[in-house]
Order: structure tokens, then sequence, then C-alpha cells
């Protein structure tokens, strides 16, 4: 693989980072927003989101490709389950929240090192950070 290519797809996902990160950053927040804490973002209208934002930044509406897409950048879907039934918030429950370790509000300097995952590299595998990162998001719940 020439270095050529390797700097063409990194400088692809950068910009498409830089896309989805003014994306997260402009939206209205009753359709996507980032958590309090800034580490995760979380899209609270998949439907709203995915006819009236990806349209402004990427050629379809299709939130099922956009999910996928983020996936193959090592985003994780960190989707919350109520333990009892007296939790069960409908709203809430269509809630979709994303967490990748180098995408964090006011820190557009870490959006260059998302690099698409290749198949059968480690960087597919889920890391110990990411599942302790998960564990704590849902017992806040």
């Amino acid at each position: 693989i020439s270095q050529e290519f390797l700097t063409t797809r990194t400088l692809s996902f950068s910009l498409k980072s830089t896309e989805t990160y003014k994306m997260i950053d402009t939206c209205d927040p009753k359709i996507a927003c980032w958590t309090p804490e800034g580490d995760m973002f979380i899209v609270k209208d998949p439907e709203m989101f995915a006819s009236k934002i990806i349209p402004q930044y990427f050629d379809h509406n299709k939130f099922s490709s956009f999910a996928r897409q983020l996936n193959f950048y090592g985003f994780r879907k960190m989707q919350s389950k109520p333990i009892r039934k007296d939790d069960y918030d409908v709203d809430a429950a269509r809630h979709v929240t994303f967490y990748n370790e180098k995408f964090k509000r006011g820190r557009c300097d870490l959006l260059k090192e998302i690099q698409r995952s290749t198949r059968g590299s480690s960087s597919t595998s889920v890391s110990l950070q990411d599942q302790q990162k998960e564990i704590e998001f849902l017992k806040e719940k």
C-alpha cells in the first residue's frame, strides 16, 4: 500500500470526522447533542437526524448507514436498557449514544487520529478502556 493511499485514506476520514463533529456541535439539542461530559454524543431523534441533519453533510439520509460508517471508524454504540420496568422512558428508549475515545467536545485536535479499522486487526476488538467506559455509562442510568 502506498503512502499516498494511506494519507488519502486518513485525510478522507479526517474531513468526515470534522463534518461529523460540526454536525453534532451545531445540531439542535432536541435532535442530537454531546453528553454533559462531552465524551460521547447522543442522537435523541434518529428519524429527524436522518431526514434533516445527515443530508446537510453527507450524500444520504439513512441513520443505519451513518451508524455503520461510525462503526468502521471505531465508534461504539452505547445504548442503555432499563433494569426495572418502572425506569422505562419512551423518549429515552429512542436515544442512540456513540463513543470514540478520539471524538470529544472541544478536542478537534484528536480527530486526525481517527482511522478506519481494518479487518483482522486488533483495532476491531473492544478495548478494555471501551468496556470500562460502557460499564460506567450503564451504571449511571
